[in-house]
């Protein structure tokens, strides 16, 4: 695990909160997920992250289940990341897997 990830966890145990999850999130990025009851709690670990080597720090507040969610989004910098070419660069070459099925050559 990341050390950014590892020292927000640490952070946050300190602190009284719901629950936390970590899980890959869009593009590759690596989420880490606090909910808390407390508003002040969840101030407290988002001013920490700030200070930390984190793509993106996001507060959402559910009213329906009466507490807020922080997401702190890292890069993996591990993920292997394909590489775009530009349209019309090649053409898409059609591969039927089945094509060989049964086939004696």
């Amino acid at each position: 695990m990341q050390t950014e990830r590892k020292n927000i966890i640490r952070f946050a145990l300190d602190y009284d909160i719901e629950e936390v999850n970590t899980y890959a999130g869009y593009k590759g990025d690596l989420v880490v997920k606090i909910v808390s009851k407390d508003i002040d709690t969840i101030a407290e670990i988002q001013k920490y992250a700030n200070t930390l080597d984190v793509l993106d720090v996001v507060v959402k507040h559910n009213p329906h289940l009466l507490i807020y969610e922080l997401f702190c989004v890292t890069k993996d910098k591990e993920a292997y990341h394909i590489k775009k070419e530009p349209l019309g660069s090649k053409e898409h070459v059609k591969h039927d897997v089945w094509g060989n099925v049964g086939r004696e050559d």
